[in-house]
């Protein structure tokens, strides 16, 4: 009850902040955006005669993939300015210390601030990116192969960020905290490109260097779960045609995330929450 009780607060303090109002204001503007320019695509002319239906469907799924890379990063820096805070500021002004003199485990504070701060990131995933694919559908007819799990592998990607963010902050500062989470999204995003010239050059080295960084900090495998799902098939195809040749494209994959590396993903998350709570009941406040 007491994990419930800290998600809570924490879920109201995040409501209260002004950062939220920002966020969904320039989701709301994005949105708009996104429907203008789809609705221009609809019905663009060229040469005296509309585009093609086919032709409407292959851009509006390349915008798709395009926009969710660039949610990828939104929700990343969300979750490492969100996360890092929810956990460090109440340590470093003293907040903690009134709380945890009633009968509170600390255990009990790290684990809601995680779930607090996770299912404000996944309503938000939800939210924005249901949106988005509801203003597509609505404008051009299109809609992505699997957009229910592309979004969950979306907030995937919130939880291993916020986790990481969480854990750090349970001992570091935490703008510290935040910097380091989103740096470790970006790196792991870097690797899976090099993981991916690699294999399209026949380089197990540099394949195997990318797959190192990927299990380190799984975000990236989890964002190219949501790639494959948002692309149809034919950019499947083109992928498959393109690593043969020993081209990278970073906005298509081959194939899923194999379940291994999902049940580890899971299995990582798992593992650094349980350290920084470990960390967190250590530490001298």
């Amino acid at each position: 009850m007491n994990v419930l009780l800290f998600a809570g607060l924490t879920l109201r303090e995040l409501m209260r902040r002004r950062l939220v109002a920002a966020v969904a204001l320039l989701t709301v503007v994005i949105v708009a955006f996104t429907a203008w320019g789809m609705h221009r695509l609809a019905t663009a002319v060229v040469d005296g005669a509309p585009i093609s239906e086919p032709a409407v469907r292959a851009t509006a799924a390349g915008i798709i993939i395009v926009l969710a890379f660039l949610f990828s990063f939104v929700i990343a820096l969300g979750a490492a300015l969100v996360g890092a805070p929810a956990m460090g500021e109440s340590i470093a002004n003293g907040e903690i210390l009134a709380v945890l003199a009633r009968p509170v485990r600390r255990a009990e504070v790290a684990l809601g601030r995680w779930l607090g701060t996770l299912v404000a990131l996944t309503v938000y995933v939800a939210a924005a990116g249901g949106l988005e694919l509801l203003v597509v559908r609505l404008t051009t007819g299109y809609v992505p192969p699997h957009p229910l799990t592309a979004l969950a592998y979306l907030a995937g990607v919130a939880a291993v960020v916020t986790t990481a963010a969480i854990a750090l902050a349970t001992r570091v500062p935490a703008l510290a905290a935040g910097i380091v989470s989103a740096l470790l999204f970006g790196l792991a995003w870097i690797a899976g490109i090099v993981e991916s010239i690699g294999l399209a050059l026949g380089n197990e080295r540099l394949a195997d260097a990318g797959t190192l960084v990927a299990l380190v900090f799984p975000s990236d495998a989890l964002w190219r779960g949501a790639l494959y799902a948002l692309q149809p098939a034919v950019f499947s195809a083109i992928a498959v045609n393109a690593n043969a040749n020993g081209n990278v494209n970073p906005f298509t994959v081959t194939s899923p995330p194999p379940t291994a590396l999902l049940a580890w993903a899971c299995g990582w998350v798992v593992a650094v929450l349980v350290a920084g709570v470990a960390a967190f009941r250590t530490r001298d406040l």
